[in-house]
């Protein structure tokens, strides 16, 4: 529940305006008709992706520019492969809705709004195997298509019960009243139409198409942040591992992942939540953070935690290069930070500070883990 109110407190706003942009673009390509559909399908993926990661970066505490919407525009190879894990979904649904379609066309068994609803509900299922994508690509920009795609059919296999709850609420309101307001014949339109057909309207029902469009976006992401944390330590593991550059797997001898690991519960069984260590070095830069913090007297989960590392190694990196800058350390220099992450629904606080008394004393460095309940 901890994560679904940071959620809204940092993505919801976001998706309302994402939605107002995604209107306005609309507004200005209708005009352009077939041509406008065109450049919307092949110019917005990489938007859509920089916006999940956007979203990502709010989501762990920090504060990406308006910029970065747009990172994935600056390479033919980042704009492709936008382009295929936002929209291979689209593609399979237009394919398997056709294919459905068939059977319905050749042998008249049901009426027209039952067969709309059978294959639409299908081609629905068929999408969720390809919805975590354009996600996994936002956090991973040096992820294969084929590891992607992979890694999202699994998360759908396992999570289609949520995904299917999702588009339930945000897309049933929408997908009924298509269907039993508009005159439909399954044998004469494509999926792509029908969804086109659902933006049709005026007054009230436009207004909410536009709201179910900015809870669908914030819904969405929101299941899969929620996913992304859970799998961290099972399906995800090797994913999330790709960004430790300290860690060589390469002579690793890979095993079967049972359902429960042993450490699963440390954070529980474990209480280790705070530690302190302290460093002499005449090199400072020279210091392995990573393993200081491994050193500490503190629970599998936090030393483990992707977040703390990454954010830890990039804080102590920036500190080591700003006072290894002086060129005098007399009367002493000292500089310090800190960033905190939730793990569990915990909140923790981890800080570095290091300092130097004069030209002739080694550096020293005072590196902090901290719990703080929330009341």
């Amino acid at each position: 529940m901890k994560k679904i109110k940071r959620s809204f407190r940092k993505a919801f706003l976001p998706s309302v305006i994402a939605a107002v942009v995604l209107m306005i673009i609309n507004a200005l390509t209708v005009r352009l008709a077939t041509a406008g559909s065109i450049i919307m399908f092949i110019a917005l993926p990489p938007l859509w992706v920089g916006f999940y990661g956007f979203l990502f970066k709010r989501m762990d505490r920090e504060k990406p520019s308006a910029a970065s919407l747009f990172s994935f525009y600056r390479s033919a190879r980042k704009i492709l492969k936008s382009f295929i894990t936002v929209q291979l979904g689209a593609i399979a649904a237009a394919v398997f809705y056709m294919l459905i379609a068939l059977p319905f066309t050749a042998f008249y068994v049901v009426g027209d709004n039952t067969r709309v609803i059978v294959q639409v509900t299908v081609t629905w299922i068929i999408t969720i195997f390809f919805l975590c994508m354009p996600y996994l690509y936002a956090k991973n920009e040096d992820i294969g298509i084929g590891e992607v795609f992979k890694l999202s059919f699994k998360l759908g296999l396992k999570y289609m019960i949520i995904f299917i709850a999702v588009k339930a609420v945000t897309d049933l309101p929408v997908f009924l009243y298509a269907v039993f307001v508009f005159d439909v014949r399954t044998d004469q339109m494509g999926f792509t139409h029908f969804l086109a057909l659902t933006d049709m309207g005026i007054g009230c029902w436009r207004i909410l198409r536009y709201f179910t469009n900015v809870l669908s976006t914030w819904m969405e992401f929101t299941a899969v942040y929620c996913i992304f944390e859970r799998e961290r330590d099972n399906m995800l593991k090797d994913f999330f591992n790709k960004f430790k550059k300290d860690i060589d797997t390469s002579d690793e001898i890979t095993e079967e992942t049972p359902f429960i690991e042993p450490y699963d519960f440390c954070i529980e069984a474990d209480e280790c939540f705070c530690d302190e260590k302290i460093i002499e070095t005449e090199n400072i830069r020279g210091v392995d953070i990573l393993a200081a913090l491994e050193e500490m007297d503190l629970a599998f989960d936090v030393v483990n935690h992707f977040g703390i590392r990454r954010k830890l190694k990039k804080m102590f990196d920036d500190l080591s290069f700003e006072i290894s800058e002086f060129v005098t350390y007399e009367g002493g220099r000292s500089i310090e930070n800190f960033f905190t992450e939730e793990i569990d629904e915990r909140e923790f606080e981890v800080s570095a500070e290091i300092s130097k008394a004069s030209d002739y004393e080694p550096f020293k460095l005072i590196l902090r883990v901290d719990i703080s309940e929330e009341e």
